[in-house]
């Protein structure tokens, strides 16, 4: 499969090489360019807010490519979505991983000037987990009980509703929602049964690299996955703000290809063994939860990480349209049109096609 994978996008390389040969991706305008963009120097640190460290990330720092695109990233685990965008809106953090849901939530009801420039996974092992040791067997067992969420209108709310909706449950109706906070307080919460204020944890939504070490624990149950109701979904996803991408366009060129490249060697079944030892000695885990999340990663391509770090296409439409049907906009849109990528549109691929030409050129 691995293979496959690679087959496929070296075939997208040689699409992309001609294109910039010839001047550019037609219909979006002339790329940014990695040598001559507006900033002069990179900043100090770029700070990076995620949830957790993706594979592509944990191979950009251990292969030294962020070294070798002359920056440095400082890593800030966030504590839930809401703390990850106001600190990115305040200027906190310069760059963020989050489900693609968020930007598109801050952008279409908040007016917030986010926009998505890359794409980690597409919906990698974002499944629904129960808590046997309380007696939680089934999605049916959740009937008037409490599931733990990062916050009441992130984007895995959004996925936990389509998979209780298709179970016949509703929110408000059947379940209710306990917002704590991100996945790895969500993930912490759950081993220990209950939240930090002593409520039950019965439930809540993970993705890699959480969901791994949850389905290693005998208290632990994965029983549901969004793969089932929606593939491809556009989970977590770069994102940053509009005026910071357009004031440092080199350093986000840079970021991104360090961020490719980590892709790239990581998607490698040659160097396996190396990305399954990283990812145990990045996120402390044993080396057969690293294996499997390397299985549910790198291995799986209909759910795993992006290659490349590009944009599902259809996974960001499938994301959007799903938070329509869950009532999730303060408006009525069209789940296509605001898919579609452009310089001033939610999504702005340009940053990524030019960071893609300068990772192969880099990595052949």
């Amino acid at each position: 499969m691995v293979y496959s994978r690679m087959r496929r996008f070296s075939f997208i390389a040689l699409a992309f090489t001609l294109a910039f040969i010839a001047g550019g991706i037609v219909g979006f305008g002339p790329l940014p360019n990695a040598h001559a963009a507006t900033n002069t120097q990179s900043p100090a640190c770029i700070q990076y807010g995620a949830f957790g460290k993706s594979v592509s990330y944990i191979e950009a720092v251990n292969r030294g490519y962020f070294v070798q695109e002359g920056v440095s990233v400082c890593y800030n685990q966030v504590t839930s979505s809401s703390q990850q965008i106001s600190s990115l809106l305040s200027g906190q953090y310069n760059m963020i991983s989050s489900t693609a849901d968020n930007a598109v939530d801050q952008d279409v009801n908040n007016g917030q000037s986010i926009q998505i420039i890359g794409g980690i996974d597409q919906g990698a092992s974002l499944d629904l987990v129960v808590n046997t040791s309380l007696g939680i067997n089934t999605i049916h067992d959740l009937e008037g009980k409490a599931i733990l969420v990062d916050a009441p209108d992130s984007g895995f709310v959004i996925a936990l509703e389509k998979i209780m909706a298709e179970n016949g449950m509703y929110v408000n109706q059947d379940y209710t929602l306990n917002a704590v906070g991100g996945s790895k307080i969500r993930y912490q919460d759950m081993v220990a049964g209950q939240t930090a204020t002593g409520a039950p944890a019965y439930a809540t939504m993970l993705a890699a690299p959480y969901i791994e070490q949850a389905q290693a624990n005998p208290n632990l149950s994965d029983i549901a996955k969004l793969s089932w109701y929606t593939a491809p979904y556009q989970g977590t996803s770069i994102a940053l703000t509009r005026s910071y991408a357009q004031q440092n366009g080199t350093t986000v060129i840079k970021f991104l290809t360090a961020m490719i490249m980590g892709s790239m060697y990581a998607a490698n079944p040659n160097n396996q063994s190396v990305v399954i030892a990283d990812i145990a000695n990045s996120d402390a885990v044993s080396t057969q939860i690293a294996a499997n999340i390397y299985r549910d990663t790198e291995v799986n391509t209909a759910t795993g990480e992006n290659v490349n770090e590009q944009v599902n296409q259809q996974g960001f439409v499938n994301t959007i349209t799903l938070r329509q049907e869950f009532g999730g906009f303060n408006t009525t849109v069209n789940s296509t049109q605001l898919a579609q990528p452009g310089p001033n549109a939610i999504y702005n691929n340009q940053y990524w096609q030019a960071a893609y030409y300068n990772a192969q050129k880099q990595m052949q």
